[in-house]
């Protein structure tokens, strides 16, 4: 029987339910040295045991003085001092400066009785027993005043600070050896599903890796927890129970991923309710993705079942989770780890009716301000988490968020560091090939969201470059008649890139005896199509059109003769791996796909993959400057060239051609 997800509960009312059924409150402290202490929660107030610094010290290597001594002094009218000492760093000063003397000092030595200042090494002349001075100095200039950093007795650090690097060095400085800090959070971490592998084992069928455990076991680690992964358990009410009892008894909180919709097939929370009580809380969060996330309370622990798909489960671990653990593990403000950048939308974003939506983000930075560059996704999507940077949160019954509106972005991480390049555009395993070497020890993005997308990102200043390889129908050729048409010409400079030969992919032997386009019209052929504004599709749409005229019909009838026209894919992978699978007979793909994934390629032709890119970013930025030079013959590409079949080097690769 399915349970469905009769109410749908608020992520800022999962902890007030939980406090409900079970204390959510650190499991005891203990005391460290604070050699040990990094990463772990203060579980008290922290007081100053010293001043810091503990004396007057010099902040440069020069002069101490009493100010009066050298005021008025100049370039040209220097002051003459008489030097009667001189001060080592780790030394009791031995001397005490009068008016009218001076004792020579090291940085960080202490302040000798008298002085009240000190004048710069490079603004005096030592001449035998005596200095002159060429600069006059204020009270208390480049002196460092005892307790002027840390007073002793003063709040140093708060119970619930998260000790970091320089929360160390603070209590390092003031004196303070060792700390209480909260016990860390022992979280059990379990996985659920028979079609689940380890990473590193072979695939076959339906099967696919575990990859949430490892997910969240890194999120855990982030927050200072001790965990302990119990597995993958296959999809059986009594081992599900086995497990989760096992981990119940070793753990604070239990995590667990999969099983939680409300498919026939889904039992987590069935046996979470079962070994209650009060057994499943929440079951269902208003968020998208991540609705199916199930919460449950049994022998007064908490446990937390994330949704399978990945992204879906790293979403609703980061606004549902991090708030349970962050109180078991007594962290006072959490969102300190994750900090938020404020950037301006450059696409709309649609929301979603009684959910909030999560919706990953690019950062770009661009002149004075931060464009945040919507990512699209599913809810299994893993590989957006490496270019996306974080995320917006649309609120619940939100239709529209319109572009240029002002968006608060939450960082995935708890630095962001803008990429020295933005390419945005085609997917092309060369030109990706061709970024990483070319750009290597940079930090660049590649979001691929086709062709058009590119040019439109490019042309907007959204992205320095990107690739592009659209078709103009009536001429033929490609990207120059297409951007022109679309009013962009200065605004998008055109770069001669590479050819690549592009085909139908079909399994190993050709089983269905596939020749052409009019083949996809057949009942007992399944196509796999490529998303809209792809380069990819303009062209299938292209031939399909021809198809059309030919046959006397029109483009609708022909698109819904094709079986599979609608099923569309984003990449010349995704296209390969429904071929290879059956779950397509056929696509429209590169020969280095097809090769990749040991497919038949039945060549149509060979298009040109172009280089769209920015005008200012043509003429200021180095990265762009760097991948045109390795477009010249003996360059970068040339090398790649004999690596990447199917892909080859034009008459006028890397000329400016609009």
């Amino acid at each position: 029987m399915r349970k469905l997800f009769h109410r749908l509960v608020d992520p800022k009312d999962v902890v007030p339910i939980l406090m409900k059924y079970v204390d959510l409150e650190p499991r005891g402290a203990e005391s460290i040295g604070i050699e040990n202490a990094c990463g772990r929660v203060l579980a008290e107030d922290v007081y100053a045991a010293w001043d810091a610094p503990p004396f007057d010290r010099s902040e440069v290597d020069g002069y101490a003085v009493a100010s009066e001594s050298v005021a008025g002094a100049e370039e040209d009218s220097p002051v003459e001092l008489r030097v009667i000492g001189y001060v080592k760093i780790g030394e009791v000063p031995r001397v005490s400066v009068g008016i009218g003397e001076a004792a020579e000092i090291d940085t960080g030595a202490m302040v000798p009785r008298g002085a009240d200042s000190v004048v710069m090494v490079e603004h005096t002349k030592r001449v035998d027993g005596r200095v002159l001075v060429f600069r006059s100095v204020a009270s208390g200039e480049n002196v460092a005043r005892a307790g002027s950093d840390i007073a002793r007795g003063e709040l140093l650090l708060r119970r619930g600070t998260l000790l970091g690097p320089a929360e160390i060095a603070a209590l390092a400085a003031a004196g303070v050896g060792s700390v209480k800090v909260f016990r860390r959070v022992r979280v059990g971490i379990l996985s659920i599903g028979n079609e689940l592998r380890r990473p590193g084992e072979s695939l076959s069928g339906a099967q696919v890796f575990d990859v949430n455990s490892y997910s969240i076991t890194a999120s855990l680690m982030e927050l200072g927890c001790v965990v302990k992964r119990y597995g993958i358990v296959r999809d059986d009410e009594g081992e599900i129970r086995e497990a989760l009892l096992k981990a119940l008894r070793e753990s604070d909180i239990v995590f667990t991923s999969g099983g939680t919709s409300a498919g026939l097939g889904d039992l987590t929370y069935r046996v979470l309710d079962s070994i209650g009580p009060p057994g499943v809380v929440v079951h269902g969060i208003k968020i998208r993705p991540g609705k199916p996330t199930v919460i449950a309370v049994t022998q007064g622990k908490v446990v937390v079942g994330l949704p399978g798909f990945p992204l879906s489960a790293l979403m609703a671990f980061r606004k549902v989770a991090i708030p349970i653990v962050a109180r078991l593990a007594g962290l006072r403000n959490y969102e300190v780890l994750f900090p938020e950048v404020e950037a301006v939308l450059s696409e709309r974003i649609i929301g979603s009716r009684g959910r909030a939506t999560l919706a990953p983000v690019a950062l770009i930075r661009r002149g004075g301000r931060i464009l945040a560059y919507p990512v699209r996704f599913r809810s299994g999507s893993v590989y957006l988490l490496t270019y996306a940077d974080g995320f917006i949160e649309v609120p619940a019954n939100t239709g529209v968020v319109e572009r240029g509106v002002g968006v608060k972005v939450k960082l995935f991480r708890s630095w962001w560091v803008p990429p020295a390049l933005v390419c945005i555009g085609s997917h092309d395993y060369l030109l990706n090939e061709l970024l990483n070497r070319v750009l290597s020890g940079r930090e660049f993005k590649s979001v691929p969201v086709g062709s058009l997308g590119g040019v439109l990102a490019v042309s907007a200043g959204e992205a320095d470059m990107g690739g592009t390889h659209l078709i103009d129908e009536q001429s033929g050729k490609y990207n120059v008649p297409v951007i022109r048409r679309l009013g962009l010409e200065g605004k998008v400079k055109l770069v001669r890139g590479w050819g690549r030969e592009v085909g139908l992919v079909v399994r190993r032997g050709n089983p269905k005896r596939i020749r052409g386009f009019e083949d996809l019209l057949r009942e007992d052929v399944v196509f796999i199509n490529r998303n809209k504004g792809s380069g990819t599709r303009a062209l299938i749409d292209s031939e399909l059109r021809k198809l059309a005229r030919a046959r006397g019909v029109s483009f609708e009838s022909v698109k819904r003769a094709v079986r599979g026209y609608w099923n569309e894919v984003r990449t010349h992978t995704a296209v390969a791996v429904a071929v290879s699978q059956g779950r397509a007979d056929v696509g429209v793909a590169v020969r280095w796909a097809a090769k990749l994934y040991g497919l038949d390629f039945i060549k149509l032709g060979e298009e040109v993959f172009d280089l769209a890119v920015n005008p200012e970013s043509f003429n200021t930025n180095e990265c762009v400057k760097l991948i045109i030079e390795a477009l010249k013959p003996g360059g970068q590409l040339d090398r790649l060239l004999s690596r990447f079949e199917g892909y080859f080097r034009l008459p006028d690769t890397g000329e400016i051609i609009l």
